[in-house]
């Protein structure tokens, strides 16, 4: 990890954020006029190593991989950089240093959902469910509508600020899903990643993210990360929420949850209209 007082470009890094398997996120000052930012470095921990500010491949296999994530990395921040709404993180500048890359984003104040759900003395109400997705599924409707996906919406990805406003965070998995790509070249989330994202059998698209959003939901109500899509034993044994939940939350929205989570695509709600009209008549 690059350590306090680090300068990057045009910014000094305070301290580390977050820290994942194939990047790191900083919090940092702008050198001209001290403005708080968030940092994200490519750097993945299984294919690089630091020398000094330098991120150098571990071996020439790992060269191409990491190349090849580089560019990933970049295609995200030139995505994210066209994607401007309130529910999405903004990013100010992205650019190449130290054989890596970096993608500067506004810094936003909250907890992540993932986080605020382990505080056990924190209630999740049908209120708090509207409240916190509400506003994730017309962004998400508004990305969709021009064909992107996100394929990685969860509790850790949903920052909880203190305006009440969700902000959707990381978009290393999305995609242009009406352009021929492999899915597989991106990452995903067991428990939350629909089961079509893990095989190319069928394919992705407006469901794929609902998918995932039913499953954060549920994730809110079962204080606990669902199985994975892909394990159909397990899934099966899955209690319904409209039958788990029915005495605290309003039984539309259950349904809704159980519907978004069907493991069949075309069973599932196809569009974030389908999905929001229930929510919307509660």
């Amino acid at each position: 990890m690059l350590s306090s007082g680090t300068v990057i470009d045009d910014y000094i890094i305070e301290r580390t954020l977050a820290e994942g398997g194939f990047s790191t996120v900083y919090l940092a000052r702008q050198l001209k006029d001290q403005q708080q930012v968030a940092i994200k470095e490519y750097k993945p921990k299984h294919l690089t190593q630091r020398d000094h500010l330098e991120v150098k491949p571990l071996d020439p296999a790992s060269m191409v991989l990491y190349q090849r994530g580089r560019q990933l990395f970049m295609e995200e921040a030139a995505l994210l950089s066209s994607l401007k709404h309130p529910n999405i993180v903004s990013v100010l500048s992205f650019f190449l240093a130290n054989n890596t890359a970096y993608i500067v984003m506004n810094f936003d104040y909250g907890t992540t959902l993932g986080k605020w759900l382990k505080n056990k003395d924190n209630l999740v109400t049908s209120e708090f469910l509207i409240d916190t997705f509400q506003p994730i599924l017309n962004c998400l409707k508004n990305m969709h509508h021009r064909g992107v996906l996100h394929l990685d919406i969860k509790p850790d990805n949903i920052l909880l600020r203190p305006s009440n406003s969700p902000l959707i965070l990381d978009f290393g998995s999305a995609l242009l899903y009406k352009k021929e790509q492999q899915p597989q070249s991106h990452s995903m989330t067991k428990g939350y990643a629909a089961p079509e994202q893990h095989s190319n059998a069928q394919p992705l698209g407006p469901w794929s993210d609902i998918y995932s959003v039913g499953a954060s939901m549920r994730a809110c109500l079962d204080k606990s990360n669902p199985p994975a899509s892909c394990d159909t034993e397990k899934i099966a044994q899955l209690i319904p929420c409209h039958q788990l939940y029915k005495k605290t939350i309003t039984h539309k929205l259950l349904y809704a949850i159980d519907w978004a989570m069907q493991t069949n695509p075309a069973k599932r709600p196809q569009t974030i209209d389908d999905f929001l009209n229930v929510i919307n008549y509660l």
